[in-house]
């Protein structure tokens, strides 16, 4: 009986997230020794310390959960029960989440094991086009884009409106 899904192909790909994950989590080490907290107050602003910390732990993270994932998918096939894979293996093929959104959220250069992760994500015959895209564009970005500076615009008081809060 041929297999439908490539044992092979899933390891290759195991073991690149599962050391991309570790390369992210050695950043969010290297971020926190710096001393980022998440208790800052520039949770506002795009490539701050909070959200850049926030940023490292979603990478992290999403590896950590993907690669669980794979494991499920890789358990299931090798031991024959391919049917209860479902659509597992088509769905891992289009990524994961926390790459785009972490990498949104980063302060700008990269750490160099961020780099090094996301590269060997790009490496690994086995993502679809759209979330490989989505690593390059974190690689090519020039700064943190999230959260965007006009989410937190207060507009202004309309005339005659009561103020809101302590006034004195």
């Amino acid at each position: 009986m041929k297999r439908e899904i490539d044992i092979d192909q899933l390891v290759t790909a195991m073991k690149a997230v599962d050391e991309a994950g570790r390369l992210f989590e050695e950043a969010r080490a290297v971020y926190e020794a710096r001393g980022l907290k998440r208790n800052s107050d520039d949770f506002k602003v795009a490539g701050g310390s909070v959200q850049t910390l926030q940023g490292a732990e979603e990478m992290a993270l999403g590896t950590r959960r993907f690669l669980t994932e794979l494991a499920l998918v890789v358990g299931y096939a090798t031991a024959g029960f391919e049917e209860r894979v479902g659509g597992r293996s088509a769905t891992a093929r289009t990524g994961f989440s926390g790459i785009s959104g972490g990498g949104a959220r980063m302060a700008r250069p990269l750490l160099d094991p961020t780099l090094r992760g996301l590269r060997l994500l790009l490496a690994v015959d086995f993502f679809e086009p759209v979330f490989k895209a989505e690593i390059e564009a974190v690689l090519l970005a020039e700064k943190a884009t999230y959260p965007d500076p006009s989410t937190f615009r207060i507009p202004a008081a309309a005339d005659g409106a009561a103020p809101v809060g302590r006034t004195s």
